[in-house]
């Protein structure tokens, strides 16, 4: 009986390994892309020239244990380009702390251009102090119609058995058309 059992195992096993993974393509091609090949095609009159937006961050949030007040945090902001054709510029990104004093300025080397369906993001480290209303200005402008980036930041933190993370979407404040 025993030995039924071990062959009926080996066949099972060798049958599974000789199984070819034809169906299953490990080095795709690399993708090519064209807007023009989309079905659903841009509307004329819809897009925007740019934005002013509030981001909220938590670069430390309350905790409430034995000796410890605060939980730090560290955050990052990405701006992702969602126009197919167009690209936007970032002219600000600035960084205030809870109390709404300026901390830092992310461009001092002037703006950053981001091309259609790229991404950059805007790091602050776990050692910042800025507190629970830590936030971000960012503002972004285009030569022609866009459709509106999207702009979200992550604040995170990844302790053992201790990690949290939140996901922040920003508030337009002010936008152009």
């Amino acid at each position: 009986m025993k030995k039924l059992i071990f062959i009926i195992a080996v066949v099972i096993f060798s049958a599974c390994a000789d199984k070819k993974s034809e169906d299953i393509q490990h080095n795709p091609a690399p993708a090519k892309f064209d807007p023009a090949t989309l079905v659903v095609k841009e509307s004329a009159d819809t897009g925007l020239t740019g934005q002013l937006l509030y981001m909220p961050v938590y670069s430390n949030i309350p905790y409430h244990i034995v000796g410890v007040s605060e939980f730090d945090m560290s955050a990052f902001v990405a701006v992702h380009n969602t126009d197919l054709m167009n690209p936007v510029r970032i002219t600000k990104v600035l960084y205030f702390d809870t109390h709404g004093k300026p901390v830092y300025d992310f461009l001092t080397e002037g703006p950053v251009e981001l091309e259609p369906l790229a991404t950059r993001d805007f790091y602050v480290p776990y050692e910042d102090k800025s507190g629970t209303g830590a936030n971000f200005l960012i503002e972004w402008v285009s030569d022609k119609r866009v459709s509106e980036p999207l702009i979200e930041s992550i604040t995170i933190s990844l302790k053992p058995n201790q990690s949290v993370a939140f996901l922040s979407r920003g508030k337009v404040i002010r936008e152009s058309r």
